[in-house]
């Protein structure tokens, strides 16, 4: 049995079969309950509160965080379809260590004995796309897609350098865990003009705050000669594959830019920066081993990530999730053209 520190936890359909265990909410906090461990979300104040319940109960504390490939939407309507379980910290607190960062530091050959089924989960996720949430149109049409599935957005010509500046929510976690504020905002997108004289510089709003739900740290960005702000709401990896070139603080789409191929400066400490990998501008100095794209998508999406088979609602693998996501792309009435 692993207790949970947090009602929104207990609310998660099919929970226990990612964790492999019965789960039951710690309701009078401080009580002792007779759990093997106790579990809480993240950084969150969940988190915290499971630590001190896990070390009254003398039992093993776990945090949780929503995987890398979430699921179809956001929100309660989809719930997850991966979880990542944590026995130190969480992947994007670089404040302290992780089990994500302790596997990456580690000798261990990550890719050993799944080296083939890392490279096929990778050329799916870049054929059909996929990302965290898999909602967002396509970037671009062509002159026979008229279906609301693609998002025409303003790039520039064949032959004109693009770069990609993206933007967080204001107050995401992430930012403040991965050593950055608004000041690393700022400097990264002068960096990313004054280190790409002549490209065009496109600043990717977050999909919540072009909604209107939240604020973001680049939201006063307005166009100008060099500078085009997308707000639209646009499939991740259909917007890296027009770049150049990327520059990032802690979001997800700089590791998905890597996956792409493309060159990304990072200016945070998401997990993904400190491994060779990418541009960095700060430095974790436990971080000290070098890690190849390859490695590090396998120790995220392989060894670091828990998948649910949705059609068995039992645990799976990547590849029932994978297979899950494009058959509900298929079936999304965005990809009939009208």
């Amino acid at each position: 049995m692993i207790g949970l520190t947090s009602s929104g936890m207990a609310r998660i359909p099919l929970l226990a079969s990612f964790l492999s265990d019965r789960v039951q909410l710690l309701r009078r906090f401080g009580v002792a309950a007779p759990v093997d461990a106790v579990a809480g979300w993240g950084a969150k104040p969940s988190g915290r509160r499971a630590v001190v319940a896990a070390q009254r109960l003398g039992v093993p504390v776990l945090f949780l965080e929503d995987g890398f490939l979430r699921s179809f939407g956001t929100g309660a309507h989809f719930p997850p379809l991966s979880v990542v379980v944590d026995t130190l910290g969480i992947y994007y607190d670089s404040t302290r260590p992780s089990s994500l960062e302790g596997l990456l530091e580690s000798l261990d050959d990550v890719l050993v004995g799944i080296a083939d089924e890392v490279m096929r989960a990778k050329a799916l996720i870049l054929e059909h796309r996929l990302s965290k949430y898999n909602h967002a149109p396509l970037l671009g049409a062509l002159p026979s897609q008229r279906s609301s599935h693609f998002n025409p957005l303003p790039l520039a010509g064949e032959g004109v350098e693009r770069v990609l500046v993206i933007d967080q929510t204001f107050g995401d976690m992430s930012v403040a865990l991965g050593g950055a504020n608004e000041a690393t905002f700022t400097a990264m997108l002068s960096a990313a003009r004054a280190e790409n004289p002549n490209a065009t510089i496109y600043v990717k709003t977050h999909p919540e705050v072009s909604a209107g739900k939240k604020g973001g740290y680049l939201t006063q960005v307005q166009d100008d000669a060099r500078t085009v702000a997308l707000r639209a709401a646009a499939n991740p990896l259909s917007l890296i594959e027009q770049m150049d070139r990327v520059y990032v603080v802690t979001s997800i789409m700089g590791f998905e830019a890597l996956l792409a191929g493309k060159p990304v400066s990072v200016f945070g400490l998401p997990w993904y920066a400190g491994w060779g990998a990418t541009d960095d501008r700060q430095q974790c100095a436990r971080r000290t081993r070098k890690r190849s794209v390859d490695e590090l998508f396998a120790a995220a999406y392989f060894h670091y990530t828990r998948y649910l088979d949705p059609v068995t609602h039992e645990r799976g693998t990547i590849f029932d999730v994978i297979e899950w996501l494009v058959r509900q792309l298929e079936m999304d009435a965005r990809f009939v053209g009208e």
